[in-house]
């Protein structure tokens, strides 16, 4: 563990000049790591995992992320293009503050984690199809506690208003936990190699 959330909140207010150089060095590291990986011709995308929020907002300010943590994620999705690969961005919790400076700014070309309680993907579908693909949607909490025929229908329903227009994936809304009942999980499949749109 470089630095804890409790040691990075108070450091972004006593001593940022250490989260910047922080930030700047993983940058370097990651990039570097990052070329290393697209040498390999069987990596034809970027899967770039970084929770920034919460149930209720981001876990620090949207300011504070578009200084110190998404220019990193800008510098590796530069790099991914420059290698003709897609920048998948994974991230959970509510982070509406930056969505609009990750898809136009760090040029994410695929979003995935999506939480009915955060914003479905429905919603998603609406506000950023047109410009990102979205992966997954079918929360996790749902798969778990709802019955077959339930997944089933709601399955359909996503598919119904996801798939037009292209740039939809079916999947979990999160990874998918060993909790999850398997028929429920195996229904959410069988429905989406079924579908005909």
């Amino acid at each position: 563990e470089l630095m804890g959330y409790e040691t990075l909140c108070y450091a972004l207010f006593e001593q940022r000049d250490l989260v910047s150089a922080i930030s700047k060095r993983l940058e370097e590291i990651s990039v570097a790591a990052l070329v290393r990986i697209l040498e390999f011709d069987r990596v034809e995308m970027i899967l770039a995992q970084d929770d920034m929020g919460f149930r209720t907002g981001t876990l620090i300010s949207p300011d504070d992320l578009r200084e110190f943590l998404l220019p990193i994620h800008k510098s590796m999705a530069r790099v991914a293009r420059g290698a003709d690969r897609l920048y998948l961005f994974h991230c959970c919790g509510k982070i509406d503050a930056i969505m609009e400076y990750a898809i136009e700014d760090v040029g994410i070309d695929a979003k995935h984690s999506f939480e009915d309680t955060i914003e479905s993907i429905i919603d998603a579908k609406a506000l950023y199809g047109e410009r990102i693909a979205l992966l997954g949607g079918i929360d996790v909490n749902f798969l778990c506690t709802s019955s077959e025929q339930e997944v089933r229908k709601r399955v359909l329903n996503t598919l119904e208003q996801c798939i037009p227009g292209g740039g939809y994936c079916l999947g979990t809304g999160n990874s998918v936990a060993n909790y999850i009942p398997v028929d429920n999980y195996l229904a959410m499949l069988d429905e989406g190699r079924r579908f005909v749109p």
